[in-house]
């Protein structure tokens, strides 16, 4: 071969030498970047995630009943121990976990792990030396990480909620997760030829997104005096449990809700899951008397009802007997008026209003007030409750329903049917939240709103008259406040047996009234499940109904009745 073509030859080699260099450099820079990438980046620095600081739960006050406390925790990052004996060696004299458990733990993870939580920083400040002298920094690392703190513990547990694997899990923390939560962060820590890692400004990094705060219409004050004489009464009456709900009357804004016994969201795992739902709106329950109320407003709209107000109820045989079966007053109330079926609460009056009255008619009103239907608080679990529907109802049905037996409704849906006479006819929606706010600025806020005019407000008012006289004259007299007119009514349900016969012995004690009757301020709904020691609402619940609503009163600095200073307070 001639010097010419060798050269050419050499040439060709060169070039093809040179562009497929050329290729191999594009594809390294667009089809294989990322993989290569990654392999740098795993190299020369290693992502650690940023937790965002989750929103603040605030009562009406500003107070917190939900918020962070700074405490540090520890990651590991596994594929960067070198020595798994070496770890375990440093840590386990801390008493985190003992050494085989860590041992345990880096083996079954592949990626980064929170080895332990919410440590004290004087324990960490130590760790962090013994970190770098035996230089294993670079795969256990301490971070900044916020506790979750429930100051107020089981007075607010079902509605707050908790946390759990940094979600929420029940109440407030729950349905308003992603709120509350926030967007987490990340940084880029560069890594030395050993394996140190240290932050360096160019490194690319993304800043967390902190949550937003929630502030609720709930009153601290008033959230304490409930669950503080709900627990008194409760123990007192040796009853399983019971509930309570205080509501804004002008706007249907919720001052407090609690149940007795709750739990500690700080410690929820200590105590059953069953506690860890808001009692007032996630159970139903059959109502007793209190449910009368639909009943009286169903003949007061119909167009029947000259001729029932100006009727005369015998009710002096002591039962009435539909179908076979009979259906029975606990007193003898002889000959009574419309009005008075309801002040003396007559089983007997109801069942014989329902054999005048339409079940059509009576279905609509009680749809009309919410009953079957959520009423969209913005709490998780909201029960429906249950309504026998008019084709159903057979004459014995409809006489069981009218007393609140065969239906089912939560407490809060029976407050705002009750809150609905007190606002003239008109059914509000409640709301818990006052106002969502992101650093300090007003996104949301929550306010009264209207669902529907359910009853004429004549019709109301003469409701209302007849809910005054039942405090005033009938069986809710153990409620009242005499500066302060009460209108209410007193519920006591037999509860099923195993069997499917109602109980003789066990029964669910309600008293729902709003005060005062000429401008309502507040309703208090009081639930009382299976007191011992009494078989009625009126000397159970009303008076746990009088010594709340006298200690709001107190707190609100308006007119007592010198006649109310017995009462025990706590």
């Amino acid at each position: 071969m001639n010097t010419t073509k060798r050269i050419k030859f050499v040439k060709f080699i060169l070039t093809v030498a040179f562009l497929g260099l050329t290729v191999y450099t594009i594809l390294l820079q667009t089809v294989y970047y990322k993989k290569y990438k990654t392999i740098a980046d795993s190299q020369h620095g290693t992502k650690v995630p940023i937790v965002a600081e989750r929103g603040k739960i605030l009562d009406a006050q500003n107070r917190p009943l939900a918020f962070n406390q700074l405490c540090a925790s520890i990651v590991i990052l596994p594929k960067y121990v070198r020595s798994i004996d070496s770890v375990a060696n440093v840590l386990a004299p801390y008493n985190f976990k003992s050494r085989s458990e860590i041992v345990n733990d880096i083996n079954n993870n592949n990626a980064y792990f929170w080895f332990k939580k919410f440590i004290d920083y004087n324990i960490t400040d130590k760790l962090k030396k013994d970190l770098l002298k035996y230089r294993i920094a670079n795969s256990v690392y301490i971070t900044d990480d916020p506790k979750r703190v429930y100051p107020f513990g089981a007075s607010i547990g079902s509605i707050v909620g908790f946390l759990g694997d940094e979600r929420g899990r029940a109440g407030l923390e729950f349905s308003f997760d992603t709120i509350l939560r926030g967007t987490p962060g990340w940084v880029l820590l560069q890594k030395d030829a050993i394996g140190n890692n240290y932050y360096w400004p160019s490194y690319p990094n993304q800043p967390p997104v902190n949550g937003n705060d929630i502030v609720l219409t709930l009153d601290l004050d008033i959230q304490e005096i409930a669950y503080k004489n709900l627990a008194k009464y409760v123990d007192s009456f040796q009853a399983l449990r019971g509930s309570i709900v205080v509501v804004n009357a002008k706007d249907a804004a919720i001052l407090a809700m609690c149940d007795y016994p709750d739990f500690d969201p700080q410690d929820f795992n200590k105590y059953p899951s069953h506690l860890w739902k808001a009692t007032p709106i996630c159970d139903e329950f059959e109502p007793g008397s209190v449910y009368k109320l639909f009943i009286c407003a169903t003949a007061l709209e119909s167009d029947k009802k000259d001729f029932l107000l100006a009727q005369t109820y015998d009710v002096s045989k002591g039962f009435i007997e539909i179908s076979g079966k009979k259906i029975k007053d606990v007193h003898n109330n002889g000959k009574i008026d419309f009005e008075n079926i309801f002040i003396k609460s007559s089983n007997i009056g109801v069942s014989m209003l329902s054999q005048i009255v339409s079940p059509q008619d009576f279905y609509s009103i009680e749809r009309k007030f919410g009953l079957g239907l959520p009423t969209g608080i913005e709490l998780p679990g909201e029960a429906t409750g249950y309504l026998d529907k008019p084709q159903y109802l057979t004459a014995l049905r409809f006489a069981n329903n009218s007393f609140g037996q065969g239906v089912r409704a939560t407490l809060l849906q029976l407050s705002m049917a009750y809150l609905t006479i007190a606002n003239d006819g008109v059914l509000l929606k409640p709301y818990i939240i006052k106002e969502i706010a992101n650093n300090g600025k007003c996104i949301y806020r929550g306010e009264k709103k209207v669902v529907r005019k359910v009853l004429d407000s004549n019709i109301a008012w003469q409701v209302k008259e007849i809910l005054g006289r039942a405090v005033s004259e009938g069986t809710g007299r153990g409620a009242q406040l005499d500066d302060n007119p009460v209108c209410g009514k007193t519920g006591t349900a037999q509860k099923i047996e195993p069997n499917g016969k109602y109980s003789d012995k066990k029964s669910m004690m309600t008293f729902i009234g709003f005060f005062p009757k000429d401008d309502p301020q507040y309703l208090i709904a009081v639930y009382v499940d299976e007191p011992k020691i009494s078989r009625f609402a009126g000397e159970v619940t009303c008076p746990l109904f009088k010594t709340i609503a006298t200690r709001i009163l107190r707190l609100r600095n308006q007119p007592i009745a010198p006649n109310n200073q017995n009462i025990v307070l706590k």
